[in-house]
């Protein structure tokens, strides 16, 4: 086997860049695991099995993403002979040493650094369809030298790449991703809807909102989880949930099905805008620290707090499912009370000085769902909810169920 390569050097590593077929990275000269940095089994295990978990992904995506695409996965090389042979060039371009190719005896042992699900994913999509293994893959080869001192200095490099590699986080991923059909119509929101323009919306790196912010409405991460509210609800018609459902955003869909769920949500959303008044009120607002009203120290409107919002869209969700249009919903929940320093949130949702996050999520959704209809909440959704409020507020199950029932 030989390899056009470009030879290069950084610290102490003399690396060459080039790339190999998908047949090549799925042939047996190619490991996908890294036993051979580490002597102690249970480790190679433990990486093992974080290998297992994660490959399927890669290789649906292979299978199905046309417009398919991996960065350069490092592959380390041991045993063997691989020779480095230089290009020769005449004139003006003879100045370019690094250039070659990497020719291998075929003894030589190969395994990823980086890039250990891309190579499982790779064999495993190429079992599936051959046509695949024609296709190219940058790869960065690096000598490995197969002693305590080579060990440790590759795990060290493996631990750089795969410990300190900085992730994408998850705002950058709705502003970015084209396939998570949530992010795509959360950008469609963003650019859309006034309630979500400018400062309404706040793009800081977190769900929850800075305390200095006086500006925003709410996340973008809780715009996003409102809208998989939505969605989530929508694909669970047609059986698709958990496993089906994170599948499901992993791969771009039809323009039509993208249209007829941002169709949904929008209007989904825009009842939420026209029937809830705090939003109208917010929306009028010409402060330049609007949301101070309706988010401060002393408590504000149960809306402007992350944790509440998405269990508001919950709780529409269900009266949805209970016969209510999407506008009598929300006018619904309009009516109930949404000040935090009044029952039933103080104490549960507002301990005087901030938020207690520590609530049961699915407790507020069926407390709002109660307040607006009691027989929509079933009798065992009903004892977690009383359960959940007692043990918040610190009171007897009969306190609990006293102050439930007089709102």
């Amino acid at each position: 086997m030989k390899i056009p390569v470009i030879k290069g050097r950084i610290g102490s590593w003399i690396y060459y860049v080039g790339t190999m077929t998908f047949g090549q990275i799925a042939s047996e000269q190619v490991s996908a695991s890294v036993d051979e940095i580490y002597q102690a089994t249970c480790l190679s295990e433990l990486l093992q099995r974080h290998l297992t978990v994660n490959y399927e992904s890669i290789k649906e995506y292979l299978l199905k993403e046309k417009d398919r695409f991996f960065n350069a996965i490092i592959l380390a090389i041991f045993d063997g002979d691989p020779q480095w042979l230089e290009v020769e060039f005449k004139g003006d371009e003879k100045d370019f040493t690094n250039v070659g190719f990497l020719e291998f005896s075929g003894e030589e042992k190969i395994f990823p650094v980086d890039g250990q699900h891309r190579v499982k994913g790779i064999k495993e999509a190429v079992l599936v369809d051959e046509s695949l293994k024609y296709e190219l893959v940058p790869v960065i080869f690096i000598a490995h030298d197969n002693s305590d001192d080579g060990r440790k200095k590759t795990r060290k490099l493996f631990s750089t790449l795969n410990r300190r590699a900085k992730p994408v986080g998850q705002s950058e991923n709705i502003a970015l991703d084209e396939d998570d059909i949530c992010s795509i119509i959360t950008r469609d929101l963003v650019q859309s809807v006034p309630l979500f323009f400018g400062e309404n919306l706040t793009t800081y790196e977190g769900k929850q909102i800075p305390p200095n912010n006086k500006k925003a409405f709410t996340s973008i991460i809780t715009l996003y989880q409102c809208v998989e509210v939505i969605i989530k609800w929508q694909l669970a018609k047609e059986g698709i949930t958990n496993k089906k459902y994170k599948e499901y955003l992993l791969y771009r869909r039809d323009e039509d099905t993208i249209k007829q769920m941002r169709s949904l949500v929008f209007d989904i959303m825009l009842a939420f805008v026209e029937n809830t008044a705090i939003i109208s009120s917010f929306l009028s607002e010409t402060s330049e620290m609007k949301a101070l009203k309706y988010r401060n120290t002393s408590g504000g409107n149960i809306l402007f707090r992350p944790i509440v919002l998405t269990e508001y869209f919950n709780a529409a969700i269900n009266l949805i499912e209970n016969g209510y249009s999407f506008k009598e919903a929300f006018s619904a929940l309009n009516e109930l009370s949404q000040d935090l320093t009044k029952k039933p949130w103080q104490g549960f949702l507002w301990d005087g000085v901030k938020m207690i996050n520590r609530v049961s999520r699915p407790a507020i959704k069926n407390l709002l769902v109660y307040m607006v209809n009691k027989e929509l909440v079933s009798p065992s959704d009903y004892q977690k909810m009383i359960t959940a409020y007692s043990t918040t507020l610190n009171i007897s199950l009969d306190q609990a169920k006293s102050i439930i029932h007089s709102l």
